[in-house]
């Protein structure tokens, strides 16, 4: 009865949604803001009126009728999905997926300039086609030196373009660092924080088998071993990491099953306790190292 009573005495969500000065709150207001501040911090703690009747608002002139209601109903529930979005959001997290994808991007475009301005320059001299060994990077050096040369510009951006991409990698080991420690330990930062863009979230790579993990980012592979039964590809994105790619041939695939169980491992512990275990990282390794070794 006590329940009951202290139900009806909590107050509706919608009084909130008008202030003393009889101003219309929309999205965009300090008003609303506050609105949806009070109105989350009573929701929280169960201090709203549970099931709130439209006729009532329309009785204390909150809203003209069902239809404005309603609106207001879903300003208001949209409003707070945002806040509760933000709370829940790992922003270090996110930062890391989306600088990664745009690391990603920019090695894209770069790759193809650089192919596009070295046919462009055996176009131009193709005496030396046979003996061509000049680095592409002092090609474009070159071309943005020169005043008068076309890609002079072009030449200049990818050079900034370059440095942009240096510094955003920077970024990525610090943020993976900080996000995936243990991860970032074992097999590097800029391979840990691919394996977590293409998971998508800690969460999912914290819940993912070790076999999954040896093969994310195989697809292509993956897919082609199950439609006409070539073989199963060994490594994904994992092959990126040294410790596999610098192995004998014939044993990269049991380097790779070790790195991929110990990262399955360093997932859940970055996921659960997001800070770094030295014991672990020590014994981990340790298996690493002794699976290369194995012939």
């Amino acid at each position: 009865m006590n329940k009951g009573k202290e139900t009806k005495e909590n107050p509706d969500w919608f009084t909130f949604c008008t202030n003393k000065f009889e101003e219309i709150l929309s999205p965009s207001s300090l008003a609303w803001m506050d609105s949806l501040n009070v109105i989350r911090e009573l929701r929280d703690s169960r201090g709203l009126h549970g099931l709130p009747d439209w006729q009532d608002a329309v009785s204390r002139s909150i809203v003209t009728d069902r239809s404005a209601y309603l609106s207001l109903l879903r300003d208001v529930s949209i409003g707070l999905l945002v806040y509760d979005l933000e709370d829940s959001c790992n922003k270090d997290e996110m930062a890391l997926i989306h600088l990664v994808r745009i690391l990603d991007e920019i090695d894209r475009a770069l790759s193809r300039l650089y192919e596009k301005i070295e046919d462009y320059y055996i176009a131009m001299h193709p005496s030396e086609l046979a003996g061509y060994e000049k680095n592409i990077r002092e090609l474009v050096d070159s071309f943005a030196k020169k005043e008068t040369h076309p890609l002079r510009h072009l030449a200049k951006n990818l050079i900034n373009l370059q440095e942009s991409r240096s510094n955003i990698a920077l970024h990525v080991r610090e943020y993976a660092e900080k996000v995936i420690p243990n991860m970032s330990a074992l097999c590097g930062p800029l391979v840990a924080a691919r394996l977590l863009e293409h998971a998508g979230s800690i969460d999912r790579l914290a819940r993912m088998p070790g076999s999954s993990l040896q093969v994310l980012g195989a697809g292509p592979s993956l897919f082609k071993h199950l439609t006409i039964g070539s073989n199963p590809p060994k490594h994904g994105i994992i092959y990126q990491y040294k410790g596999i790619h610098h192995a004998k041939r014939k044993s990269r695939g049991k380097v790779s099953r070790v790195v991929a169980c110990q990262l399955g491992i360093a997932a859940r512990i970055d996921r659960y306790r997001g800070s770094r275990d030295e014991v672990f990282i020590e014994k981990a390794g340790e298996r690493i190292c002794r699976a290369g070794k194995r012939l």
